[in-house]
């Protein structure tokens, strides 16, 4: 082996002796991370992806395991060296997980079709409105937390069975963040036009969530690490357009 190249051994063993043993876990929830030909995007696996270089720890995106979000939910609660993105921060669940790199601005909201007519003071009232969630996720979360019963749930496993639900018109209404629906309108070939925010249910951020297992001074490293790439390389966190989905 020839001098080059045994250096190069040296340092890829290095860099993976290095790295933290964590298992990594994510769901399809574009333009923040997704899959496609199979392979991992989305700003916030490239923000991911960067922190890691720049911490000179060693990322095998083909071991971030894809999963519906309700069984990633539940695994990292119940595997201790475990984390999941992306996440969006609300204080119930900061008693759940430790959050780090709180840097992707998310709208949480309730959205209906244009011509529905239902208005924002039925959604209370009116026990007839079925809602398209998705277990565990933050549009769920927030419905309950607005007083929806779960009575009123129809629960699918992705955001793109949210569109397809309420476009054939299965379903009443979805709540969901804005943003990652616009995306999910589109890949499914359905006119987000067409579709309209009704009530906004929180104003967070999405970042990186833990098992409380995860050593304190690990997520102090990586959580500094992804706010300094995000300052020093803000174009990660342009939007892509959804033809590149």
């Amino acid at each position: 082996m020839s001098g080059l190249l045994l250096n190069a051994f040296i340092l890829s063993i290095s860099l993976q002796l290095s790295t933290p043993d964590t298992q990594w876990y994510t769901e399809d929830y574009p333009p923040f991370n997704y899959q496609s030909q199979g392979q991992l995007h989305g700003l916030a696996f490239n923000v991911l992806r960067t922190a890691y270089q720049n911490l000179d720890w060693h990322m095998d995106a083909s071991n971030i395991m894809l999963t519906p979000w309700p069984r990633a939910y539940k695994a990292v609660q119940q595997q201790a060296n475990s984390c999941v993105f992306s996440m969006t921060y609300t204080e119930s669940r900061a008693k759940l997980f430790n959050f780090v790199g709180l840097v992707i601005p998310n709208t949480v909201a309730v959205i209906a079709h244009k011509n529905s007519g239902i208005s924002i003071e039925q959604l209370k009232r009116d026990k007839t409105l079925t809602f398209g969630v998705v277990k565990n996720d933050i549009g769920h979360q927030s419905l309950l937390d607005f007083g929806i019963p779960e009575s009123q749930f129809v629960y699918l496993k992705t955001g793109l069975e949210l569109v397809r639900m309420v476009d054939y018109k299965r379903v009443d209404l979805i709540a969901y963040g804005d943003a990652i629906a616009r995306y999910q309108f589109k890949r499914a070939k359905i006119d987000p036009q067409n579709y309209r925010l009704l009530l906004p249910l929180l104003e967070s951020k999405l970042g990186y969530a833990c098992n409380k297992g995860v050593p304190k001074t690990l997520l102090q490293r990586l959580d500094k690490a992804i706010k300094d790439a995000v300052l020093a390389q803000p174009e990660l966190l342009q939007y892509h357009d959804v033809d590149e989905l």
